[in-house]
């Protein structure tokens, strides 16, 4: 009988012979998911050998980067529901200039009259994306005692990490531990409930503030967003989802709120908000399509997605042998993947944001 040979075994595997790169990355995902499954004893076996080449841990990488990134796409953040996205080139702040003057009717010019002048004024906001990563290593330990499951979820976790360090760097624009961060809603924050009457009070007080060309806002129909905590959601829908509400008497009228706000449920702000009004505060911010938007999704050009790298740290032989990743670091034989995203919040035109704390009728 001939002896088991490892290298006749893996020299026949998807991972070696499939005929393009793509091919070979998906199979050596195949036989990773395989044999951390357990779905043979062969699986497993092979699965190991597998960790043994150079070639197996760069292709499972690229893998996890295909998922990671995939996972990333299919995660939709927060900020995406009522923040617009702001565009960088690099790592300079950016600004966003908004050119004011001029917009209001013309002045009257009388026969021979000189027309009058106007002069153009701008305010402009700066804003700039930032470096964010973490590791992840796989021990020598747990390879040694096969606890590969390990990597099976990490390249899901670093997408969906991606996507709420997004949501984290907008919403930590407006809100902090301590609930609505007063400065960014212009130095007030108001503590009204939620209720009918104050919904509708809050919005006639955004309706009725100036741009910067000092005329009434106009938000040209669309609904602004109301942005509430999980625990507001049931009050929220019932006050703003029925064209019509209880009059009382057995008969109904119309429901002035109807139509006016499009409803944004967070789980990212009870995550940020850790006071004793967390669970009662409420946002209402200008439409994200608007000129008026108050925030901003910082995003850099290029680097739009997750990125992930595997560290190459494992040193050489004495002889000068080449040393596989597989092996781990020189340091403490771990595998290290990072997972890097590059993104930021932006502050914009704050004049028609709004905040409560929720505490007072």
């Amino acid at each position: 009988m001939n002896a088991l040979n490892t290298g006749d075994i893996l020299a026949k595997e998807g991972f070696r012979i499939a005929p393009s790169v793509k091919g070979r990355i998906l199979e050596a995902a195949k036989l990773f998911n395989e044999g951390v499954a357990g779905k043979s004893a062969g699986a497993e076996y092979r699965m190991k050998e597998a960790f043994s080449t150079s070639d197996f841990p760069k292709l499972l990488g690229a893998a996890f980067q295909i998922e990671a990134r995939d996972t990333y796409q299919n995660t939709e953040p927060e900020w995406q529901t009522f923040v617009p996205e702001k565009k960088v080139k690099d790592f300079r702040p950016a600004k966003n200039v908004d050119v004011f003057g001029g917009r209001d009717a013309f002045d009257d010019v009388a026969e021979g009259e000189e027309y009058k002048g106007r002069s153009l004024n701008e305010s402009e906001f700066t804003f700039s994306a930032g470096k964010t990563g973490n590791f992840f290593a796989l021990t020598f330990e747990a390879r040694k005692n096969n606890e590969y499951y390990q990597l099976l979820d990490f390249p899901g976790r670093f997408g969906t990490a991606a996507r709420a360090t997004e949501d984290r760097k907008v919403f930590e624009k407006f809100v902090g531990a301590t609930g609505p961060i007063a400065e960014f809603f212009g130095g007030s924050v108001s503590n009204k409930i939620l209720n009918e009457a104050n919904l509708l009070a809050a919005y006639k007080t955004i309706i009725g503030r100036k741009n910067a060309d000092g005329l009434p806002v106009n938000f040209n129909g669309r609904p602004i967003t109301l942005l509430i905590p999980q625990s507001l959601q049931f009050e929220a829908e019932a006050l703003i989802n029925e064209p019509r509400v209880d009059a009382g008497g057995g008969t109904s009228k119309k429901n002035p709120l109807f139509g006016k706000f499009n409803i944004v449920v967070s789980w990212r702000l009870s995550v940020l908000d850790v006071s004793a009004n967390s669970a009662t505060s409420w946002y209402l911010f200008p439409p994200k399509e608007s000129d008026f938007a108050a925030l901003g999704k910082v995003t850099m050009v290029g680097e739009e997605t997750v990125d992930i790298r595997v560290k190459r740290d494992q040193g050489e032989r004495v002889d000068g042998g080449a040393i596989g990743i597989e092996e781990g670091s020189i340091d403490d034989d771990t595998i290290t993947y990072r997972g890097r995203h590059i993104t930021g919040g932006a502050k914009l035109d704050t004049t028609f944001a709004y905040a409560s704390t929720g505490t007072t009728a």
